[in-house]
């Protein structure tokens, strides 16, 4: 990767970042007003909470860290598939450290805050909205021997 290639994923990073802090508050803040506003459950207000991130989340990636061409609805399949996976990964992980490993849940959150981010990028960046024939956005090439 050239000295240029590297600055464009920097951005490229930073942008990502910003759409997934911004989507975390969105979830909080919407929980937090589904809960308190209307009174629903908070489990509820959860849902409610991430099916409104996910749609920020869905959009500023789209438009803003990914910048593809194309319509919302040529990837929106495969973030949502790319989505389910993490949530369950992340449900799964943590049930995993606290019930059968025994870990306390605070390392283990803050050991997926890590995780969780990272995964996502890199699925996003090399699979949801990866542009064939783009030189920025090349797909991971198996080598062979011959």
């Amino acid at each position: 990767m050239t000295r240029s290639g590297l600055v464009e994923e920097f951005w490229r990073l930073a942008r990502f970042s910003i759409v997934g802090g911004t989507a975390t508050v969105v979830h909080i803040g919407v929980a937090m007003g589904a809960v308190a506003v209307a009174g629903t459950n908070p489990t509820v207000g959860s849902m409610i909470g991430f099916f409104v991130a996910f749609l920020v989340s869905y959009v500023g990636h789209f438009r803003f860290t990914f910048a593809v061409p194309g319509r919302y609805r040529d990837y929106l399949l495969k973030f949502a598939v790319n989505s389910l996976a993490s949530f369950i990964l992340s449900t799964s992980a943590v049930w995993v450290a606290t019930a059968i490993l025994g870990v306390d849940y605070r390392p283990a959150l803050i050991a997926l805050a890590v995780v969780v981010p990272v995964c996502n990028y890199l699925l996003n960046r090399f699979w949801v909205f990866l542009q064939p024939g783009s030189g920025s956005a090349r797909p991971l090439e198996i080598v062979t021997p011959e």
